[in-house]
């Protein structure tokens, strides 16, 4: 068994969503969990194959296996296990406007525990270049919002290792007000038939953490508690915990939705200065506008 197609990211861009329509496929099977970060999170790397199709174990046979991972966009080594996997793989990207996607993802890090909430968008911007030497990919992910939103260093590496065939790059924008179109992109580039849309979805609202310690126990792989507990309980134990979802729904019981502070201006011009000349080579190269 191999996994036929990964959605990479971008975090904050409708990951989720597109999860959704994709799990509601006939033709589909996906993940028992969302995301499962095999080939970005060294340790479960490690694991190896059997313990990355364990969450694939009840797919019918002839289902199209995908699978989801928001780490993988910005990971330098996960394009070559990829490959080294199933060169075949085919890569799904979505992308939101990019200053807007880094705000949003710095306040998903203050409303989720991962960043104080005294702490400005400037100030978490500037602290970026020092996670990006030192940190896991894991913090990265949650504390390097402008770095996530450098969608054409990330994707050109990539393409360096899958053809641009196999990479499907999609707009947030689309799949918020143009559904279908982008369903049908995503139809004829895994070669299954369309999608029949009963009802639109919006997921993944923007939301608060109830209590900020839980989701950081239920989200954060690098809080003492995690680590303590993944030393102690067995591998049959931490993989049934997983596959039966309760994680995700204790943390979707723990969230509430809130209205997220927009882009001010000079947060978007403050934005724009690190990100202007990636969103022309995105252009440019890719012929994506954001």
């Amino acid at each position: 068994m191999k996994i036929n197609a990964i959605i990479i990211g971008a975090g904050r861009s409708g990951t989720t969503t597109l999860y959704q329509y994709l799990e509601k496929h006939p033709g589909i099977c996906f993940s028992s969990i969302k995301e499962v970060h095999y080939f970005s999170v060294d340790e479960l790397y490690e694991r190896g194959e059997e313990y990355y199709h364990s969450f694939w174990k009840n797919c019918n046979e002839n289902a199209l296996k995908i699978a989801a991972d928001t780490y993988l966009l910005i990971s330098k080594k996960a394009p070559e296990r990829i490959k080294k996997y199933n060169p075949e793989m085919k890569i799904i990207i979505i992308l939101r406007n990019p200053e807007e996607r880094a705000f949003s993802s710095y306040q998903y890090a203050i409303n989720n525990g991962y960043t104080d909430k005294n702490i400005s968008f400037t100030k978490a911007v500037n602290d970026e270049e020092y996670h990006i030497k030192n940190s896991d990919i894991t913090t990265q992910n949650n504390l390097c919002h402008i770095y996530q939103s450098k969608y054409f260093e990330h994707i050109s590496y990539w393409s360096e290792f899958f053809p641009r065939n196999q990479i499907l790059i999609l707009k947030t924008e689309d799949l918020k007000n143009n559904t279908e179109f982008l369903l049908k992109q995503l139809s004829d580039f895994l070669e299954i038939s369309e999608f029949k849309i009963t009802e639109k979805i919006s997921a993944n609202k923007s939301a608060k953490a109830k209590s900020e310690a839980l989701q950081q126990f239920l989200l954060n792989r690098n809080t003492p508690a995690r680590k303590f507990l993944r030393k102690i309980l067995p591998k049959g134990i931490k993989n049934l915990i997983l596959n039966s979802k309760f994680p995700e729904k204790l943390s979707s019981i723990n969230r509430k939705e809130i209205k997220y502070e927009p882009l001010s201006g000079e947060d978007r011009i403050f934005a724009e200065h690190f990100l202007e000349k990636d969103k022309e080579r995105m252009e440019k190269i890719f012929g994506i506008k954001l």
